[in-house]
């Protein structure tokens, strides 16, 4: 397991770990596995597993104490908004035995997760469960030297219907549910690119915080270098950027 820079030989599969990830058992088993760990801190998730996909691991205790102290959509909401894939692993039983009584709020945030954010969602029993889960994450994105994990697939061109759907998906945290209800409330997609933010925010699933992130989308200028941050093309990018930089 690697904390710094320094090149490491041989072409074995490759995560990124948070710095709060050490001391968890996970890093060690995915080294035990034949995978590379490099320990980060990582601006948001625990595992980055290629540029496009990132793995946040949770306890099942925390996935529900997450869930009911308002954490969790504000999470997941961040993370898919900067990544492609995002998988959220729930370690242990999914209903603790202290949220018992609560199951019907847990498995409906899983559903929502799933359907109006676009995570996926995995169960795992232990941390060696996490581990294996990540190892075979790591080993599909890195096969054949490219990502393998094909998302968000487009659809045929005259597939209208789908097309729209899969438009209004690459807004921040719209899945295909809330795409659904887009379409039903406004009809067509010009009549939403063209409503009002307040209008927008009447559909369930999105609120005033997401409609404001959607018209900004659509009204700032495009900029061919757009300033500020911005995400890295690559992970090598990132840690250079930030100081010392993997050279493995």
């Amino acid at each position: 397991m690697e904390s710094g820079g320094g090149r490491s030989g041989g072409q074995r599969p490759r995560v990124y770990a948070d710095v709060r990830e050490e001391k968890s058992p996970v890093p060690a088993i995915l080294e035990s596995l034949g995978v590379r760990v490099i320990v980060r801190q990582l601006p948001m998730g625990d595992y980055l597993v290629s540029d496009s996909i990132v793995v946040e691991r949770k306890t099942s205790n925390d996935f529900a104490r997450s869930l009911f102290d308002g954490r969790l959509f504000e999470q997941a909401s961040r993370l898919a908004e900067h990544y492609d894939i995002v998988f959220i692993i729930i370690e242990g039983p999914p209903v603790p035995r202290r949220y018992r009584g609560r199951e019907r709020s847990l498995y409906a945030s899983m559903v929502s997760l799933q359907l109006d954010y676009g995570v996926r969602i995995m169960n795992t029993m232990d941390p060696r469960g996490t581990a294996l889960a990540i190892e075979s994450l790591a080993r599909f994105s890195s096969r054949g030297g490219g990502q393998r994990i094909v998302i968000h697939k487009k659809p045929r061109l005259s597939d209208i219907r789908e097309w729209q759907l899969y438009i209004l998906q690459s807004f921040p945290g719209i899945g295909r549910r809330t795409a659904e209800r887009i379409l039903e409330r406004f009809g067509s997609l010009e009549r939403f690119l063209t409503a009002s933010k307040a209008e927008i925010s009447k559909v369930e699933g999105i609120g005033e915080k997401r409609a404001e992130d959607i018209k900004r989308i659509l009204m700032t200028p495009y900029r061919t270098s757009p300033s500020g941050a911005k995400r890295p093309a690559s992970l090598e990018d990132f840690y250079k950027r930030g100081g010392e930089g993997d050279s493995g």
